[in-house]
């Protein structure tokens, strides 16, 4: 006795939550007028609900967009399986990133372990220095080839990232990644003017290095983002650096010991992350 009962809480909670999905569970409960666990077990067990939070993503995708993600991300799969790890091995991911005088703890990294009845941490929010300083960094599958510091005052324009293609990176490539110049090299990076501006595209396609297609919007998609840039400002979190020479030694420590480590390995994990974006047809996960 009692299972039409439930049946019934079953269907008005259905209803409820096809309306509004942002119910309280302690409103719900009084709404239908079950107890708390009997609605979590109706949520949870019969119909297959649980609550999750929003996740920030950095831009709207249109659908247009997600599909470009979608085709992108297949093709390139697609290209893998052809080619394999010589595929990977050929290409060279570039982005800048902003080290400032304090890089604040992560939630993870400030978490304390503390009795029941200790007061909770508590942190303030840090005022931003003026103090920082902006670096382009470039990595393969065999780790970071080189980080070059923009002088200050500077702004990383089609310019100066022409310069920096022919002045820093070929020459690095040159001392230390002889067989990437021999294969030619394939480039990925975002799409910010300063990349996709037409004199640096021709300057690639006379040395014949072939660009990577990257969709819009997608940092999950730049090992740069998702791999080495947090594994680089990791170190540096919590400490307050007071002048800008600091900042710059650190990172270089801080590159210097990814290297060591072989901890740089985005460029090795894109097989994995093009199977994702695949099968979320192109929606940010």
């Amino acid at each position: 006795s009692g299972r039409p009962h439930v049946d019934n809480h079953t269907i008005q909670l259905a209803s409820l939550l096809d309306v509004d999905r942002r119910w309280a569970a302690r409103e719900l409960a009084a709404e239908v007028g079950v107890c708390h666990k009997t609605l979590l077990h109706i949520l949870h067990n019969i119909l297959g609900y649980r609550k999750i939070a929003a996740c920030w993503v950095p831009h709207t995708m249109s659908e247009v967009q997600q599909w470009q993600r979608h085709a992108i991300a297949q093709d390139l799969l697609d290209r893998y399986q052809r080619e394999g790890d010589d595929f990977l091995g050929r290409i060279v991911t570039l982005d800048e990133t902003s080290a400032r005088s304090y890089e604040p703890h992560l939630k993870r990294q400030s978490n304390e372990w503390k009795h029941p009845c200790s007061p909770r941490p508590k942190k303030v929010h840090p005022t931003q220095s003026n103090v920082k300083a902006m670096f382009i960094v470039a990595y393969a599958t065999d780790g970071v080839i080189l980080h070059h510091t923009v002088p200050q005052r500077k702004t990383v324009n089609a310019a100066y990232y022409c310069n920096f293609l022919h002045n820093s990176l070929r020459s690095a490539l040159r001392r230390k990644r002889q067989y990437l110049l021999a294969t030619n090299p394939i480039i990925l990076h975002d799409n910010a003017r300063a990349h996709t501006a037409d004199a640096v595209k021709d300057l690639l396609r006379r040395w014949r290095w072939e660009i990577l297609q990257h969709s819009p919007y997608s940092p999950d998609m730049s090992p740069c983002d998702y791999d080495l840039f947090a594994k680089m400002k990791e170190p540096l979190r919590g400490t307050r650096y007071n002048t800008r020479e600091e900042i710059i030694r650190a990172v270089e420590r801080s590159l210097l010991d990814i290297n060591r480590s072989g901890r740089a390995d985005g460029v090795r994990r894109f097989p994995q992350i093009w199977q994702k974006v695949e099968h979320m047809r192109g929606r940010l996960y």
